[in-house]
């Protein structure tokens, strides 16, 4: 088994996470699984997909990101082709804003549409008429059915050097290319998973290094096993990585390692004793 295995969850930082917790729940058909009773909730999808909203106090540098300035930038969620009109429907009439040109149909019939949540995030539906993975969904018991969004397709870095963070992920955390589709550091690589995809794009602009827990889309979780968890955070470690938290194994059985890529975004090991859901 590869030592870091995918993404796990993707961490969205905000002061008011029930709002976003009741948003999320009833435009994209997440579901609230876990509640620490602080406010931190995960979001299960009907693919396994799980996004962490988690509170904060900290203001964002930018509440309201353009499109391409640098960072992690987007998360964008899974809909079937046939469910696409109806997804964008639902957001329209919900009265969402809409980013850029969008909603967008391309030639090879790849269906796009960049929206932003209650805290000014952004957010893309996409459909696409061929998955950019095979890996197979999780069979959790308790992920929403007869959903119009499915999970997490991808998530977006606007890198300021794509191919060289692109690489960093490659060679540091077992990520390998899939697609590199305009010669311009736009590229797609894959989670030794089989199903965890992050983009990476040209950012347009330099929004510099947001606080470690600012309001926004701020970590990316990768998972590992737990009895490999010390190992991981370990090999990180002479790479010259930023060290936020660093490693611990708590008395709960999760062991964590928080850090930041060479470009400053928050990552995170995690590994569990016992599965976070089943």
């Amino acid at each position: 088994m590869a030592l870091y295995q995918g993404i796990e969850h993707v961490a969205v930082f905000s002061t008011d996470t029930a709002r976003l917790r009741d948003w999320y729940a009833a435009m994209l058909d997440m579901k609230p699984v876990l509640d620490n009773g602080a406010g931190n909730y995960f979001m299960l999808m009907a693919d396994g997909s799980l996004i962490e909203l988690s509170p904060t106090t900290q203001g964002a540098r930018s509440a309201r990101p353009h499109m391409k300035d640098s960072g992690l930038r987007h998360i964008a969620l899974s809909v079937d082709g046939n469910d696409f009109g109806a997804a964008v429907h639902r957001l329209v009439e919900a009265g969402v804003e809409a980013v850029g040109d969008s909603p967008r149909q391309f030639p090879d019939g790849m269906a796009t549409f960049h929206f932003r949540d209650p805290d000014g995030n952004i957010l893309h539906l996409i459909s696409r008429p061929r998955r950019l993975s095979l890996g197979v969904a999780p069979q959790l018991s308790g992920a929403p059915v007869n959903t119009l969004v499915q999970g997490i397709e991808h998530t977006c870095i606007m890198a300021r050097n794509p191919e060289a963070l692109r690489q960093w992920y490659i060679d540091a955390l077992g990520f390998q290319l899939i697609v590199r589709d305009d010669g311009h550091g736009t590229a797609f690589v894959l989670g030794a998973d089989g199903r965890s995809i992050i983009e990476f794009i040209q950012a347009e602009a330099d929004a510099g290094i947001d606080p470690y827990k600012a309001a926004g889309i701020r970590h990316i979780a990768i998972r590992v096993s737990a009895a490999e968890a010390a190992t991981a955070a370990a090999r990180l470690k002479p790479m010259g990585v930023e060290i936020l938290e660093d490693y611990v194994a708590r008395p709960d059985g999760v062991h964590l390692f928080f850090f930041r890529d060479p470009e400053g975004n928050v990552l995170h090991l995690v590994g569990r004793t016992d599965p976070l859901l089943t």
